[in-house]
């Protein structure tokens, strides 16, 4: 690009070098901002960004990478990585969820795919939240202190891992069976 606008340089001053250095310096440093304005977005991308730029994401998001508890396998209460940019997700689910119990599990099997959850509302404000899907010992602590699945204000949840299948008629899966197999919570 910087031959695209030394070409239009009059003759006269192509014969000098000083100035031709100086114009191609000037021009580098527009094409370097113009390169960065381009690929800033690629930098800020929640699948794309490491370190300082999730740091930065979760400030925005009001999600901070410093757990406020010690996880339970005596790991670091500082997400790496790859488990703070699956929180950072499931904080712009949460911005994104209407609320409603079956808008939860598409939700979910986006964060987790292959996982599932059954809700299963007491209709008292008290709801249990069953899990299937292969979890860390730190998801299992960032889901059982309230961070990664979203809550209705005023609304308790129990989770439970499932290790099921549950009792339930009219379905016969790894989930949910009948009589013979399904066991009731």
């Amino acid at each position: 690009m910087t031959t695209d606008y030394s070409i239009l340089i009059s003759s006269q001053y192509q014969m000098s070098s000083k100035f031709m250095a100086h114009l191609a310096n000037h021009i580098q440093k527009i094409e370097d901002a113009t390169s960065l304005i381009n690929d800033l977005w690629e930098y800020f991308d929640i699948d794309l960004a490491i370190g300082k730029q999730l740091d930065a994401l979760g400030v925005i998001l009001g999600q901070s990478r410093i757990m406020s508890f010690q996880p339970t396998d005596g790991s670091s209460a500082t997400l790496d990585d790859e488990t703070y940019r699956l929180l950072l997700k499931v904080k712009v689910a949460w911005n994104h969820w209407d609320g409603k119990t079956q808008s939860l599990i598409p939700i979910w099997q986006e964060i987790f795919p292959g996982g599932t959850i059954i809700i299963n509302d007491s209709l008292n404000m008290s709801a249990v939240i069953t899990m299937y899907g292969s979890f860390s010992s730190i998801i299992v602590d960032l889901i059982n202190n309230g961070l990664i699945v979203p809550r209705p204000e005023g609304v308790q949840y129990t989770y439970d891992f499932g290790a099921g299948p549950y009792f339930g008629f009219d379905f016969n899966n790894a989930y949910i069976s009948g009589l013979d197999a399904g066991k009731f919570t």
